[in-house]
């Protein structure tokens, strides 16, 4: 997953922290954030979640590394690693809020909030006060989440949401990181460099490799030995290049542009996600998430229910110690 460079947006109308009636914690891409950041304002992609949301709401940025081994650093940590210290980081802002909590991630940072989520549906957390959840290019978007689209995340379906937790998806059509096809090609990229850092090759390449041989790839029961299976393989990589080439940027030289389908994954601020599914109104993906913020805001978000301590009880050693 390359960095994303998506321009911010000032918001206009969110209430200071003190007087907000619900908190948005807000957790960016590959690229948007570091392990040293300790900003608070919201940047990158969700900047434009949270310019559209009105009063009633104060969000709060949650930095964490957002490194894919070698991007946006060369010597970058791995995508798992600074998953892992991005769930101690947002698990700390839960526990540092007081009142109803909104999680918003958007492609890396989804994958933070679902392993949050994941530890809230086992019981393995308990935040009384975190009340929806919504995710923009989710690599773990489960299949089915979405009726419009035939694929899912290009990571898999990720970890349990608890029963009955209000969650919205905002995934483009020919976005490959939140719905790439069942059998697709770049699933097994993502399985294979889920733990590369180039900080340490020679543990990451036997990892991968024993992750495909032994069969804990996605495509695994996908892929065999054979003639049918090679025809079929000619579709996946017909698939798969058009899956990439939707994912790389769009590109001007001596002005002609270049691969038009590009960009799919950083459009969520910029092109109307509804034209693209036939709906009779157009609103960006980041304006689509806001309105059904506000939405829960009015109809669904309530202030945590009473107890000696109304924020996050963290039953696990792990998140306690979390910082």
């Amino acid at each position: 997953m390359d960095a994303v460079t998506v321009p911010t947006k000032q918001a206009r109308h969110l209430a200071s922290p003190g007087r907000a009636e619900i908190t948005v914690l807000a957790v960016g891409g590959t690229g948007e954030s570091a392990i040293d950041d300790v900003r608070t304002e919201v940047t990158g992609m969700l900047s434009h979640v949270v310019a559209e949301l009105d009063e009633r709401f104060a969000a709060r940025w949650v930095g964490y590394p957002a490194s894919y081994g070698p991007v946006p650093a060369r010597d970058g940590i791995s995508f798992a690693e600074s998953v892992a210290i991005g769930v101690e980081r947002l698990t700390a802002a839960i526990a540092e809020t007081d009142g109803p909590v909104a999680l918003i991630g958007y492609s890396q940072g989804c994958t933070v909030v679902r392993r949050v989520l994941g530890a809230l549906a086992t019981g393995e957390l308990v935040a009384p006060n975190v009340a929806a959840a919504g995710l923009v290019s989710d690599p773990e978007r489960p299949r089915g989440s979405d009726p419009a689209l035939a694929g899912s995340g290009v990571a898999g379906d990720g970890p349990p949401i608890p029963d009955d937790f209000p969650v919205q998806w905002i995934s483009h059509p020919q976005d490959v990181i939140c719905n790439a096809s069942i059998d697709s090609f770049v699933r097994d990229i993502a399985d294979a460099t889920a733990l590369l850092t180039l900080r340490d090759l020679a543990t990451w390449a036997p990892r991968a490799l024993g992750g495909y041989l032994g069969d804990k790839f996605q495509n695994a029961t996908r892929t065999a030995f054979g003639s049918q299976q090679w025809r079929r393989d000619v579709v996946r990589l017909r698939t798969a290049g058009r899956e990439i080439l939707g994912y790389l940027p769009r590109v001007k030289f001596r002005g002609r542009d270049y691969n038009l389908r590009g960009s799919r994954h950083v459009a969520y601020a910029t092109e109307p996600l509804t034209r693209l599914r036939h709906e009779d109104y157009q609103l960006t993906g980041c304006e689509l998430l806001a309105q059904w913020l506000q939405v829960q805001a009015t109809f669904a978000i309530r202030a945590p229910r009473s107890g000696a301590d109304e924020r996050a009880g963290l039953l696990s050693e792990k998140y306690s110690e979390a910082g």
